[in-house]
């Protein structure tokens, strides 16, 4: 395998399967390519033009904050920093990125989107686990891994330690503990997801 480094290829898998969940075909909704309003998992409906009230995919440090990350990785987050802040556009999704520093030097992403056209179907879950296993062959031998019982779907990538997790019909996050210890690192993801409606 090529040596590269660990943070330019969670950024470079991130933005993949960002790209790829906002623009794989959707493969649901009406016969005319718009989307139904289904209630998802988690209690919102698809298809509305704003995200459910406790649910600000704009504000991702909001959703999961650093107290929260810090005791799920047992350090002191020192700082978190939002980033890639998208409002909904029409069928533009929101989303937004928080950065968390660590005491120790570390560091933790969680990347948060929310679809006003409820576009988490079969097609674009496939797609961005596609996309991952994809991009990850180049950098590792480690296959993607799927995880039951999470979401409408979720997948793991070891070695950068990145949890992707569909939830209901809109939503879609992205964890990455790419300090973590790889042995622990998947547990605390689910658990974090869990803590955001996963």
């Amino acid at each position: 395998m090529m040596p590269i480094n660990k943070m330019t290829m969670v950024a470079t898998l991130s933005s993949t399967l960002l790209l790829t969940a906002c623009n794989a075909p959707s493969g649901g909704g009406t016969a005319n390519g718009t989307a139904t309003a289904e209630t998802s998992a988690s209690g919102s409906t698809g298809g509305g033009t704003k995200p459910p009230g406790n649910w600000n995919a704009t504000d991702a440090c909001a959703l999961l904050d650093k107290a929260t990350v810090g005791a799920a990785l047992g350090t002191q987050v020192t700082e978190a920093q939002l980033g890639m802040v998208h409002q909904a556009d029409g069928s533009a999704a929101a989303t937004s990125e928080c950065t968390y520093t660590l005491a120790g030097g570390g560091n933790a992403s969680f990347m948060a989107r929310w679809s006003p056209i409820a576009d988490n179907s079969d097609g674009a879950m496939n797609a961005a686990k596609n996309a991952a296993a994809a991009s990850i062959k180049a950098f590792s031998d480690k296959p993607v891994e799927d995880i039951a019982g999470l979401g409408k779907k979720a997948f793991f990538v070891p070695g950068i330690n990145q949890l992707n997790v569909f939830i209901g019909e809109d939503k879609f996050v992205i964890i990455t503990l790419a300090s973590a210890d790889n042995a622990s690192a998947k547990g605390i993801a689910i658990a974090l997801a869990k803590k955001i409606g996963a």
